[in-house]
Protein backbone atom coordinates (compact mmCIF):
# COMPACT_ATOMS: atom_id res chain seq x y z
CA UNK A 1 0.00 0.00 0.00
CA UNK A 2 1.21 3.41 -0.77
CA UNK A 3 1.02 6.38 1.02
CA UNK A 4 -1.83 7.38 -1.40
CA UNK A 5 -3.67 4.40 -0.85
CA UNK A 6 -6.17 4.64 2.41
CA UNK A 7 -6.28 1.87 4.65
CA UNK A 8 -9.24 -0.74 4.71
CA UNK A 9 -11.38 -0.15 7.36
CA UNK A 10 -10.79 -2.85 10.32
CA UNK A 11 -14.15 -4.52 11.16
CA UNK A 12 -14.92 -2.88 14.46
CA UNK A 13 -17.71 -2.69 16.44
CA UNK A 14 -18.46 1.24 17.79
CA UNK A 15 -20.30 1.12 21.32
CA UNK A 16 -20.37 3.46 24.23
CA UNK A 17 -18.02 2.55 27.00
CA UNK A 18 -19.36 1.02 30.55
CA UNK A 19 -17.85 0.49 33.60
CA UNK A 20 -17.00 -3.12 32.72
CA UNK A 21 -15.07 -1.90 30.36
CA UNK A 22 -13.03 0.56 32.75
CA UNK A 23 -9.72 -2.08 33.00
CA UNK A 24 -9.85 -2.34 29.46
CA UNK A 25 -9.60 1.58 28.99
CA UNK A 26 -7.12 2.04 31.81
CA UNK A 27 -4.90 -0.41 29.39
CA UNK A 28 -5.50 1.03 25.96
CA UNK A 29 -5.13 4.81 28.07
CA UNK A 30 -1.51 4.04 29.73
CA UNK A 31 -0.34 2.69 26.01
CA UNK A 32 -1.01 5.64 24.38
CA UNK A 33 0.59 7.82 27.18
CA UNK A 34 3.79 5.64 27.12
CA UNK A 35 4.00 5.37 23.39
CA UNK A 36 2.95 8.43 22.34
CA UNK A 37 3.80 11.47 24.75
CA UNK A 38 3.07 14.15 22.76
CA UNK A 39 -0.27 13.37 21.35
CA UNK A 40 -1.70 13.75 24.94
CA UNK A 41 -1.24 16.23 27.78
CA UNK A 42 -1.90 13.93 30.19
CA UNK A 43 1.42 12.13 31.12
CA UNK A 44 1.81 8.23 31.45
CA UNK A 45 3.82 9.12 34.97
CA UNK A 46 0.76 10.42 36.65
CA UNK A 47 -1.75 8.26 34.95
CA UNK A 48 -0.08 4.44 35.18
CA UNK A 49 -1.38 4.59 39.62
CA UNK A 50 -4.75 5.32 38.73
CA UNK A 51 -7.62 2.82 39.04
CA UNK A 52 -9.33 1.87 36.21
CA UNK A 53 -12.41 2.92 38.53
CA UNK A 54 -11.46 6.06 38.32
CA UNK A 55 -12.40 6.54 34.37
CA UNK A 56 -16.21 5.39 34.81
CA UNK A 57 -17.45 8.59 35.99
CA UNK A 58 -16.27 10.29 32.46
CA UNK A 59 -18.17 7.50 30.61
CA UNK A 60 -21.26 9.12 31.08
CA UNK A 61 -24.04 8.39 28.19
CA UNK A 62 -24.53 9.72 24.85
CA UNK A 63 -27.88 11.33 25.49
CA UNK A 64 -26.34 13.21 27.81
CA UNK A 65 -23.23 14.77 25.16
CA UNK A 66 -20.66 13.51 27.88
CA UNK A 67 -19.82 9.91 26.77
CA UNK A 68 -17.08 7.59 25.47
CA UNK A 69 -16.98 5.42 22.51
CA UNK A 70 -15.44 2.29 22.04
CA UNK A 71 -13.80 0.51 18.99
CA UNK A 72 -14.11 -2.93 19.53
CA UNK A 73 -12.23 -5.95 17.26
CA UNK A 74 -12.83 -9.30 16.44
CA UNK A 75 -12.00 -10.87 19.77
CA UNK A 76 -14.01 -7.98 21.87
CA UNK A 77 -10.64 -6.45 23.10
CA UNK A 78 -10.81 -2.67 23.13
CA UNK A 79 -8.45 -1.49 19.81
CA UNK A 80 -9.56 2.41 20.06
CA UNK A 81 -11.60 4.62 21.69
CA UNK A 82 -12.83 8.91 21.50
CA UNK A 83 -14.23 10.88 23.90
CA UNK A 84 -16.65 13.66 24.10
CA UNK A 85 -17.31 15.84 27.03
CA UNK A 86 -20.20 18.45 27.05
CA UNK A 87 -19.38 21.96 28.49
CA UNK A 88 -21.34 22.33 31.76
CA UNK A 89 -21.72 25.48 32.18
CA UNK A 90 -24.63 27.63 31.18
CA UNK A 91 -23.32 29.91 28.63
CA UNK A 92 -21.16 27.24 26.62
CA UNK A 93 -23.58 23.87 26.97
CA UNK A 94 -23.52 23.90 23.35
CA UNK A 95 -20.06 23.38 23.12
CA UNK A 96 -18.30 19.62 23.62
CA UNK A 97 -14.63 18.81 23.52
CA UNK A 98 -13.70 15.41 21.88
CA UNK A 99 -10.82 14.19 23.59
CA UNK A 100 -8.75 11.04 24.30
CA UNK A 101 -8.67 9.82 20.50
CA UNK A 102 -6.42 6.69 21.07
CA UNK A 103 -5.82 3.44 18.69
CA UNK A 104 -3.84 0.24 20.07
CA UNK A 105 -0.17 0.59 18.08
CA UNK A 106 -1.44 -2.27 16.05
CA UNK A 107 -5.06 -1.39 14.76
CA UNK A 108 -3.63 1.79 13.97
CA UNK A 109 -3.58 2.83 10.10
CA UNK A 110 -6.70 0.56 9.96
CA UNK A 111 -9.64 3.60 9.66
CA UNK A 112 -10.14 2.75 13.14
CA UNK A 113 -9.59 6.28 14.00
CA UNK A 114 -11.99 7.64 11.18
CA UNK A 115 -14.97 4.91 12.31
CA UNK A 116 -14.55 6.57 15.85
CA UNK A 117 -14.46 10.03 14.94
CA UNK A 118 -17.58 8.90 12.63
CA UNK A 119 -19.57 7.97 15.35
CA UNK A 120 -18.58 10.04 17.85
CA UNK A 121 -19.78 13.10 15.92
CA UNK A 122 -23.21 11.25 14.61
CA UNK A 123 -23.69 10.91 18.73
CA UNK A 124 -22.84 14.26 19.21
CA UNK A 125 -25.20 15.67 16.65
CA UNK A 126 -28.39 13.96 17.95
CA UNK A 127 -27.63 15.46 21.53
CA UNK A 128 -30.81 18.20 21.89
CA UNK A 129 -28.94 22.32 22.44
CA UNK A 130 -25.10 20.48 21.56
CA UNK A 131 -24.28 22.47 18.09
CA UNK A 132 -20.38 22.67 18.27
CA UNK A 133 -17.40 20.52 18.53
CA UNK A 134 -14.00 21.73 19.42
CA UNK A 135 -10.73 20.05 19.88
CA UNK A 136 -6.76 20.10 19.96
CA UNK A 137 -4.58 17.91 18.14
CA UNK A 138 -0.63 18.18 18.10
CA UNK A 139 0.13 20.05 15.24
CA UNK A 140 2.89 18.28 13.94
CA UNK A 141 0.97 15.34 13.46
CA UNK A 142 -0.20 15.29 10.11
CA UNK A 143 -2.02 12.07 9.58
CA UNK A 144 -4.54 13.02 11.96
CA UNK A 145 -4.93 16.66 11.46
CA UNK A 146 -5.59 15.58 8.06
CA UNK A 147 -8.16 12.78 9.62
CA UNK A 148 -9.59 15.93 11.59
CA UNK A 149 -10.21 18.40 8.44
CA UNK A 150 -12.07 15.41 6.77
CA UNK A 151 -14.45 15.09 9.22
CA UNK A 152 -14.78 18.74 9.15
CA UNK A 153 -12.68 20.20 11.45
CA UNK A 154 -11.29 23.51 10.54
CA UNK A 155 -8.31 24.83 12.16
CA UNK A 156 -8.86 27.82 14.66
CA UNK A 157 -5.59 28.38 16.60
CA UNK A 158 -2.25 27.61 17.29
CA UNK A 159 -1.24 27.37 20.91
CA UNK A 160 2.62 27.15 20.72
CA UNK A 161 4.75 24.98 23.15
CA UNK A 162 1.08 23.82 24.50
CA UNK A 163 2.48 20.91 26.19
CA UNK A 164 6.19 20.31 27.45
CA UNK A 165 7.71 16.57 26.67
CA UNK A 166 11.36 15.70 27.27
CA UNK A 167 12.23 19.42 27.38
CA UNK A 168 10.63 19.30 23.75
CA UNK A 169 7.89 22.11 22.94
CA UNK A 170 4.95 20.93 20.97
CA UNK A 171 2.74 23.02 19.41
CA UNK A 172 -1.43 22.49 19.87
CA UNK A 173 -3.61 23.37 16.93
CA UNK A 174 -7.30 23.86 17.64
CA UNK A 175 -9.76 22.76 15.79
CA UNK A 176 -13.96 23.60 15.60
CA UNK A 177 -16.59 21.70 13.69
CA UNK A 178 -20.20 22.95 13.23
CA UNK A 179 -22.70 20.17 14.02
CA UNK A 180 -26.06 22.05 12.64
CA UNK A 181 -26.41 24.95 10.23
Amino acid sequence: MNAHTPAVPRSVMIRPLTASDAAAYKALRDEALRTAPDAFTSDYESSVGRDAREYVERFGTPESGQFFLGAFGAADELVGCLGCERDQRTKQQHLATLVGMMVAPQAQRQGIGRQLLAACVEAAGRVPGLVQLVLTVTASNAHVVRLYEQAGFRAWGLLPHAIVVDGVGYDKLHMVRVLHD
